[in-house]
This record gives C-alpha cells, sequence and structure tokens, in this order.
C-alpha cells in the first residue's frame, strides 16, 4: 500500500478546498447561466435594429445642439422604439400592452420599468457597456452602445 506523505495530504486538501470554493456558484452567476439557458433559441426572439438616429445622415441639426438618439428595433412579434437622452429613456413597445421592460448590461446589471397599457414606458439611469432590451416574454434586442 502507498502511505500518504504530509506534501501529499496538503495536496489533497487544497484540492479539496478548490472543489468546495467550486459548489459555491454565486447566485448571480447561477441566476444568468439559467438565463444563458433559457435564451439557447435567442435567434428566433431576436429584435433587429431597423434605425438608428446616429447612422442616419441629418443636414437638418445645428452645429452643437444635442438632441436625442433615436432607435427602433423590430421582429415578427413587434416593435420597440426607443428615445435616448442621456440616463433618461423613453420607450414604446408595439404592439400595445402592458409590459416589463428590462435593459441590461454585458455583467447583468439591470434596469427595468413596467409599461402603461399603450406600451409606453421610462428607464431612469445608465448602465455600463453595451446594453440590450428585453420585452419581458416576447423578445430580446441585439446589443446597442450609447
Amino acid at each position: 500500500m502507498n502511505e500518504s506523505t504530509p506534501e501529499d495530504q496538503a495536496v489533497l486538501d487544497d484540492l479539496a478546498l478548490a472543489l468546495r470554493a467550486y459548489d459555491d456558484v454565486d447566485p448571480r452567476h447561477r441566476e444568468a447561466a439559467q438565463a444563458a439557458f433559457a435564451r439557447r433559441n435567442i435567434d428566433e426572439e431576436l429584435m433587429e435594429l431597423t434605425y438608428d438616429s446616429l447612422t442616419e445622415a441629418s443636414t437638418v441639426r445645428s452645429a452643437g445642439v444635442d438632441e436625442p438618439r433615436t432607435v427602433s428595433f423590430s421582429s415578427s412579434i413587434g416593435t420597440l422604439e426607443l428615445e435616448i437622452d442621456g440616463e433618461r429613456i423613453m420607450g414604446h413597445v408595439l404592439p400595445g400592452g402592458t409590459v416589463t421592460v428590462v435593459m441590461t448590461n454585458v455583467v447583468g446589471q439591470r434596469v427595468e420599468s413596467p409599461s402603461d397599457e399603450d406600451g409606453v414606458f421610462e428607464l431612469m439611469g445608465s448602465l455600463p457597456g453595451p446594453v440590450r432590451f428585453t420585452i419581458e416574454g416576447t423578445g430580446t434586442t441585439q446589443w446597442l452602445t450609447f
């Protein structure tokens, strides 16, 4: 039989500690993994960017005047229209109805807002990095950088 040395036991103790730490998954990471699995068919629900005021050449704008950015996303399910003005985002979900709209960044931080019965909502605050918008139970947009 092989007898373990104190060095062997130290390695085994370190390995056991590492495995216990592996089992202690941060709840946020577990939620993100579950959300990713639930979104495995995201391409079927992805709302495509159909309009972005930043990409439209406008000769009407005055030099030095900041205007809100407007973007639209569409899918076979409906449309999401946004007006981004600093940390205030006004939006409209079409067809209308009461829904929850969630803005999420790549690390999982989120800001959410319910819409009124016409699908109009307001999100206050900004998140670092690219964000996407989810109309809960309906669809998710492509990533957008402000």
